[in-house]
């Protein structure tokens, strides 16, 4: 079955479907309003109308089979490092370096912070430093990364799969990145959540998603608690199709740049577009790092908050300040009610996109380029309450 429904297609099918529908019923006489077959293999006749007939829909059954997503498969880093025998560094170390290169030395080096890895001459080289912390801190949480989120990997893949597929349908000439996973102490130099390293290499942190009750939380974000939302598992890929945002950007700059706070919220917006479209079944209060209720707060004051902007002439203010306060990540958003949650602004400048998008009919590339000015010219956003 396979092989024939690749030498056929669907419209190939569905003609040899029609063509035996036609034969079954001329093969059929009418009499005294009874019918009779006009054929001694009538039995053969709707043998082959049911053969067609299935054929024609596993044709799309194999359709599927074959466009479905296939996993990334995550590098697992600290896995490897996990595995480093202290009492044997120098052996350890040369395994490490031989396979992974560049980035086992921007591990140890920026983003640790633990001395330098090479060369071994240094007086800051990291043997004198890297035992304790491997064989203390380093065991004990990955003991705890496999009890909270280990088991979650196959699910987290999965996820990575489809908006690998998703994000390679928009800019075909974009291949997946090879997708690295670590551990970071927090007390490290650099305990980033998702990160690049070069253009097709991008590593994240398992400690930051370890789900907002963990106890280890607390007092890292003492004075933050809204982050505490960010540390599930959900955000791994979120994250890390974030971060290949950033590397597109690079590539597909706005065709205009405006310090005007208006564009910089639609320029920000234009992130979070880029998750509707390549993680569309994602909720969206995830894809902007609000909570549920947060976002609906958003949804249902969406009138109040545009015309906060209005009314207090801040669409066309270049002031830096401004920008950060209902642009950028916060407990709640300046200068409006303490339900609401921070940068109102993006929020904002998100809905100006997918706006823009429907009546423009432009691909993600293409509002990728296109300035916020016209965006904002031609969305004709109008909130209703």
């Amino acid at each position: 079955m396979y092989n024939v429904t690749r030498k056929f297609s669907r419209i190939d099918f569905s003609l040899i479907f029609r063509f035996h529908i036609k034969r079954f019923i001329n093969s059929i006489k009418f009499r005294n309003d009874t019918f009779v077959y006009s054929s001694q293999n009538h039995i053969m006749r709707i043998f082959l109308l049911f053969l067609s007939f299935l054929m024609l829909f596993s044709c799309d059954y194999f359709k599927e089979k074959s466009s479905s997503t296939r996993p990334i498969k995550i590098i697992r880093f600290d896995l490897d490092l996990k595995d480093f025998d202290t009492k044997n560094f120098d052996a350890s170390d040369a395994t490490l370096y031989k396979k992974y290169g560049d980035l086992y030395t921007f591990y140890i080096e920026g983003l640790m912070g633990i001395g330098k890895q090479n060369p071994k001459s240094d007086e800051l080289y990291y043997q004198k430093f890297f035992p304790k912390f491997h064989d203390g801190e380093y065991v004990a949480m990955m003991d705890t990364f496999e009890k909270r989120i280990f088991p979650k990997i196959p699910e987290i893949e999965n996820q990575l799969g489809s908006a690998y597929a998703n994000l390679n349908k928009e800019f075909p000439e974009k291949k997946p990145s090879n997708v690295f996973s670590f551990f970071i102490s927090p007390q490290g130099a650099n305990p980033q959540a998702a990160f690049s390293y070069g253009n097709d290499t991008i590593g994240f942190n398992w400690f930051n998603y370890l789900g907002k009750d963990f106890s280890l939380y607390e007092p890292f974000y003492a004075g933050y608690t809204y982050m505490l939302e960010w540390n599930s598992s959900e955000y791994i890929p979120r994250n890390i199709m974030l971060v290949e945002y950033n590397l597109l950007k690079e590539k597909y700059p706005s065709s205009e740049s405006s310090d005007q706070l208006i564009h910089q919220m639609i320029e920000e917006g234009k992130k979070f577009y880029f998750l509707d479209k390549v993680c569309p079944d994602m909720k969206d209060w995830t894809k902007i790092g609000y909570s549920e209720k947060q976002y609906m707060w958003c949804e249902e004051n969406q009138m109040e908050a545009w015309s906060y902007f209005i009314e207090n002439k801040l669409l066309y203010s270049v002031e830096a300040m401004d920008a950060k306060k209902y642009t950028q990540e916060g407990p709640t958003t300046s200068g409006m009610p303490s339900e609401s949650p921070g940068m109102v602004g993006t929020w904002i400048g998100w809905q100006i996109v997918k706006k823009y998008a429907d009546v423009s009919g432009k691909n993600l590339k293409e509002i990728l380029k296109t300035s916020p000015r016209e965006i904002m010219a031609k969305a004709n956003y109008k909130p209703k309450k």
